[in-house]
């Protein structure tokens, strides 16, 4: 866990942790004013509570006004209690006496007191100038208390010391008390380590040290990680690019197909119709032919025989030549291409009406508009693919059929009275007949939009964009341009 460090204001010492119990030597008072004001101006602007103990040489007033020439603000700090001047007989004697147990108690009262009014912790310093030998061995002893009173507490000492009246026995006795100790002598810093402190800083070194080599690891496994995953990111992309064009080329090839097959049952249709269908018919005339010639000869019996045998052909060819129209229309019917999309939707809605009972009403707003081959053909089999879907599984009496043109493009709305599609079967895998719809309006640039309602029916929206809508005649009705909506009766036959 990372230690919080405060700032000092010293700079040689710069940031310490709470808990921190240091000293200084001085030689002057302006060496004490020069560590101390700084010390308690970073104190006041991080939100501390601070205790200055002083003696000779240095007065309250002395301290106060060295102060406010320093701090902005002191005045304020001073009025708000944010520091505390006082005097040593006041902080370390007791009845004229010094009492260790009494002073650290002093402290801590000091510092609950701090916390509760919502300061971040306590600095303190004390001049201990008016020590004298009689109470030395007393205070050494606290200074060495004091090291553990404050070692886990919110709370920062520094004790000053007078650097000429303290000998070298007291000057070790203070540096062994104290984690370390500064002084200033010839305008020159020095600073005087304990061997627990230079253990400690060593100790930092060698795990700083440590941790900038597993770093260098880390960041050297990091890289290597990363290089890794720009390859396999690449690799991915270019497998997805791959992919891509992939289904591009089966989704092309899917329509080749889907053409294929139009083009193909075009060409059966036309077989069917022009070859089969002609034969077929000049079958039926030359019987009819034989019918007549035979009419007029041969016996009663006999000639009534071919007549009732010719008959049976003729009904047998009359079936056929039906069936083969039939098929032909299923596979292509011959009015898509000869009077366009329109009249083959409602011709086909005509024979949905003729076949199921299921009244279809027709509205075209517009005409064949400048549809593709290819887009006419797949609106009609998307249409085919909807009516057959009405009829399995709507349960519908009615189906309102509208074509019309919005925003560029040619729009067909297919709607049912029906049960209403379910959301699984809208969106199921298993939908395999909406799933086709789909894949047909996709392949040439339309859009399918399908939705139901419990008991209200389905709109199944056509949305197929067109290259101009400069060519699209509307089919207006009078002077409101309104298509009238036509019941489909039987209608007429298509065209053989």
């Amino acid at each position: 866990m990372a230690v919080e460090l405060r700032k000092t204001g010293i700079s040689i010492v710069g940031g310490m942790p709470w808990g921190t119990h240091m000293c200084h030597f001085y030689e002057t008072k302006q060496d004490l004013l020069d560590i101390l004001i700084p010390y308690f101006k970073a104190g006041l602007e991080h939100n501390e509570f601070c205790v200055w103990v002083i003696c000779e040489p240095l007065s309250e007033g002395e301290a106060r006004s060295s102060l406010r020439h320093a701090v902005s603000g002191a005045d304020r700090h001073l009025a708000a209690g944010d520091i505390e001047i006082i005097p040593h007989t006041q902080c370390y004697l007791k009845d004229g006496v010094f009492d260790q147990q009494w002073v650290i108690k002093g402290w801590y009262e000091k510092l609950s007191q701090a916390l509760t009014r919502g300061y971040a912790g306590m600095r303190v310093n004390g001049n201990e100038a008016w020590l004298e030998q009689k109470d030395w061995k007393d205070f050494s002893e606290y200074e060495q208390g004091l090291n553990a009173s404050i070692a886990n507490q919110p709370m920062m000492a520094l004790c000053t010391y007078p650097l000429a009246a303290s000998g070298a026995a007291a000057i070790l006795d203070v540096a062994r008390t104290h984690e370390f100790a500064i002084a200033k002598r010839h305008g020159m810093w020095e600073v005087v380590e304990t061997p627990e402190l230079k253990q400690a800083k060593a100790e930092i070194q060698r795990l700083n040290e440590e941790l900038e080599q597993r770093v260098i690891e880390r960041t050297s496994q990091l890289t290597t990680a990363y290089e890794a995953l720009q390859r396999e990111m690449a690799e991915r992309t270019q497998t997805e690019e791959q992919f891509k064009a992939t289904s591009e080329q089966l989704r092309a090839l899917s329509a080749r197909l889907r053409s294929a097959r139009e083009e193909e049952g075009a060409r059966i249709a036309r077989a069917l119709h022009d070859e089969l269908g002609s034969a077929l018919t000049s079958l039926k005339w030359d019987l009819e032919e034989i019918d007549k010639t035979y009419a007029v000869a041969g016996s009663q019996g006999s000639l009534s025989a071919l007549r009732a045998k010719i008959v049976t052909m003729t009904n047998r060819i009359d079936d056929t030549i039906n069936t083969v129209r039939r098929i032909s229309s299923e596979l292509r019917p011959r009015i898509l291409d000869d009077l366009g999309l329109v009249a083959a939707i409602e011709w086909q809605a005509q024979q949905f009406q003729a076949r199921t009972g299921i009244i279809c009403q027709f509205d075209a707003l517009v005409e064949n508009g400048d549809l593709s081959q290819d887009q006419a053909t797949t609106i009609f089999r998307i249409f085919q693919e909807a009516m057959t879907n009405i009829l399995r599984h709507a349960q519908a009496t009615r189906v309102n059929i509208t074509i019309a043109e919005e925003e560029g493009a040619y729009v067909l709305e297919v709607r049912d009275n029906g049960r209403g599609i379910t959301e699984e079967e809208r969106t199921g895998l298993r939908s395999l007949g909406l799933l086709g719809i789909r894949e047909r309006a996709q392949l040439i640039g339309g859009t399918i939009d399908l939705t139901g309602l419990a008991g209200k029916g389905t709109v199944l929206t056509v949305h197929m964009p067109i290259p101009s809508q400069a060519a699209a005649c509307r089919v207006a009705h009078a002077s409101e341009n309104e298509a009238p909506l036509r019941h489909l009766g039987n209608g007429p036959e298509q065209e053989s």
